[in-house]
């Protein structure tokens, strides 16, 4: 298990370093991207199914139960008491950024998300933060 949520961890700080790198310093700088911009949501959209991922490998490799979609993994977790009620909320806040950037791209206000940038680049730091924890108490 550690091997292949270290992977993903990795992918997680690249895809995390590729949007800081990327991201300029002004609403308007981001709405003049085009491809960049686009670019920026794809990176978003990996860290976040690579965090999906990780959770998903846990509650496999914990056996904690038959799962249909990532928000019976999230459960799973929480009720195992792995995650607390806040990395819960987070993880499924992830999960419906996640399916708007899959599947509702249209629907994306770049103003909001320019905006909230910050905040979706916190939520998974926390996650990246937690799964060290995790790691180190299976050792």
């Amino acid at each position: 298990m550690d091997g292949r949520i270290q992977h993903k961890k990795e992918l997680i700080d690249r895809s995390l370093k590729i949007i800081r790198e990327n991201l300029p310093g002004s609403l308007e700088k981001f709405l003049q991207m085009g491809l960049e911009k686009d670019g920026i949501y794809k990176q978003l959209e990996f860290a976040i199914q690579n965090v999906l991922d990780i959770c998903n490998e846990i509650n496999f490799s914990l056996e904690l139960g038959i799962v249909v979609g990532y928000d019976d993994i999230v459960g799973n977790l929480h009720k195992a008491k792995i995650i607390d009620d806040s990395l819960k909320e987070k993880l499924k806040f992830l999960i419906q950024l996640r399916e708007v950037l899959i599947y509702n791209y249209d629907l994306i206000q770049d103003e909001i998300a320019f905006k909230n940038m910050p905040e979706y680049l916190a939520i998974i730091e926390d996650f990246l933060a937690f799964i060290q924890r995790f790691l180190e108490g299976q050792k």
